[in-house]
């Protein structure tokens, strides 16, 4: 029987999407999240003999590069999101002049487009771990998932929360304890 070869650029596009699609799905959901913040992604299809999105490279070297400096400024930078359609970063920050500053002298070499978040990502992580801190804790509701990493939370300011049981009690208690910074909805019980 003959053997097929696939180029090795078909099979690297296909392993980063593979990996770009498990990351954007999964998000921070978890009761232990990551130590940096998610990056949600809009994944644009390959060219035809391309490894990727034009420009894929640079726009991944300059979230690293914008994750690095919001991890030394986390009461200023939310999150981002890479804009492969647009080849731009959007990051997500409580407007401050030091880190719109430092963010300006990045020189990326890609366009950055900055959106304004009611809450950082060092409020979003307390509100976040405060909230997992009740996972096993509830009655007649129980807290199945907490995620602070989506572009929603980004710009709502909220930590979501998904419960199984009694919705309504659930938000009536979360909401008195942690005000707006949260939102609840109907959750699924986590497989595994």
């Amino acid at each position: 029987m003959p053997c097929t070869h696939l180029p090795i650029r078909a099979i690297a596009t296909g392993f980063v999407t593979a990996v770009l699609l498990l990351a954007t799905g999964c998000g921070r959901q978890t009761a232990v999240a990551p130590a940096t913040p998610a990056k949600p992604r809009s994944i644009a299809p390959a060219t035809p003999d391309s490894s990727g999105p034009p420009d894929q490279q640079k726009l991944d070297a300059a979230a690293a590069a914008i994750e690095h400096l919001g991890a030394s400024q986390p009461d200023s930078f939310t999150g981002l999101a890479v804009d492969n359609p647009g080849n731009r970063v959007i990051v997500y920050r409580k407007p401050r002049a030091t880190f719109d500053a430092a963010l300006a002298r990045l020189r990326t070499g890609v366009r950055i487009d900055k959106r304004d978040a009611p809450r950082s990502i060092g409020e979003l992580t307390a509100t976040r771990d405060h909230v997992t801190a009740l996972m096993g804790h509830t009655t007649g509701y129980t807290i199945v998932s907490v995620s602070d990493g989506s572009v929603n939370s980004y710009t709502d300011g909220v930590v979501e929360v998904g419960v199984t049981g009694d919705l309504s009690r659930a938000k009536k208690e979360l909401r008195a304890r942690f005000g707006d910074a949260v939102t609840v909805a109907a959750g699924s019980p986590a497989v595994g």
